[in-house]
Order: structure tokens, then sequence, then C-alpha cells
């Protein structure tokens, strides 16, 4: 009896350690052909879930597309400092934004929301608290900014969706590529409850 366990434990391990390899083997091979499709994974609430293609150069910028966007150092702005320190999102890694405006276009930033040359960009009210109410959110200052050669006003629709409205304008060098939806869980980016 006490051989037979043992037979069973060690033909346990045997089929977990093949269960393991496979899943490392499934995953190394799903990497490689999103990478060689030139698709990214979003997995940030701020526009929705899912996979995005990547189209290569963004130039020139048009306010309304969407892009691969290269994170902003934390001297940037408080509230990149911020986002870093409480792991709202990963260090280094791209995101997935909106272009909202582009040199020539003026911004309002009010705590209702953005406005981009007279028309409010839905669900932009500047939140003051973290979803969990345990910290206060850094905005950018309320204003009118004029967008000067160089920079654009980054947005994303989704609750709490961490955008320019938070950090300011971001330089034009910090996009890297045009990106479009390849397939996306429609509402993901509402998924996070807004609250009082």
């Amino acid at each position: 009896m006490n051989g037979k366990l043992v037979f069973l434990s060690k033909r346990l391990l045997w089929w977990t350690f093949w269960a393991i390899i496979g899943v490392l083997v499934l995953n190394a091979a799903v990497g490689l052909w999103m990478q060689y499709q030139h698709l990214v994974f979003n997995d940030s609430t701020c526009e929705p879930i899912g996979i995005y293609k990547l189209l290569g150069s963004p130039y020139p910028l048009h306010d309304g597309e969407l892009v691969e966007v290269e994170i902003p150092g934390p001297a940037h702005h408080a509230a990149i400092a911020e986002g870093l320190k409480y792991h709202w999102f990963p260090a280094g890694q791209p995101w997935i934004k909106e272009i909202a405006a582009v040199p020539g276009q003026a911004v309002i930033l009010a705590r209702s929301g953005a406005r981009v040359d007279g028309h409010t960009l839905p669900n932009s009210r500047v939140d003051r608290w973290t979803p969990s109410h345990h910290h206060r959110i850094v905005h950018y200052p309320f204003g009118t900014y004029h967008l000067k050669r160089g920079q654009v006003w980054l947005y994303a629709p989704g609750n709490y969706a961490f955008d320019s409205s938070y950090y300011g304008p971001v330089p034009e060098t910090s996009i890297l590529q045009r990106a479009v939806p390849w397939w996306t869980i429609p509402g993901s980016q509402f998924w996070l409850q807004k609250g009082d």
C-alpha cells in the first residue's frame, strides 16, 4: 500500500512537471507570435482590455488616434511619481492612449473634465481619490493650455483613467506607434466603478 502511494506521488510530480513545462512553452510561443504580428496586450482599464495591433510610425500625429506611448519619467510630473510609488502601473510598460489634442489646439482642464477646442471629452472628470479612497490623486493644475510644438495631450475614456489630466501634455517623442484594437473586451474600461 505504501509503495503504491509513493508510485502515485512520483507520477503526480512527473505530470505536474510536464504541465508546467507545457505552459511555459505555450506562453513563449504565444509571446513570439504576438511579437511577430506586432500585437500588444493592454491590461489597463484606461482603454478596453485586450489586444492591440501596432501599425508603425505615428507621424503625422492626429487627434482621435490611438497610440502606444512610452511612460513619461517620474520627473515629468508628481502624478507619475505617485503612480509608480503606489504601483498603479508597472514601470517601463508602454500605455495605449488616445491623442486628444496636438500642437495648435487648446485644452481647458477643470474638475468636471477636459475640453478640447470647445468639446468635452467623455468621462474625463478629474478624480480626487483612488477607487478605494486610500490615496488622494495628484492632478495637473486646472486651467487653459495651448499646446505648443512638440506637445500632445493624451486621453483615455475609462473610469479612473490615468491621462494628461493628471500629468499634463507629453512630448511627441513619447509616442511610439499608432495602434488599433485587434481583440478587446467591450466596456472593460468601465469595470472600475466610480465613487462619489
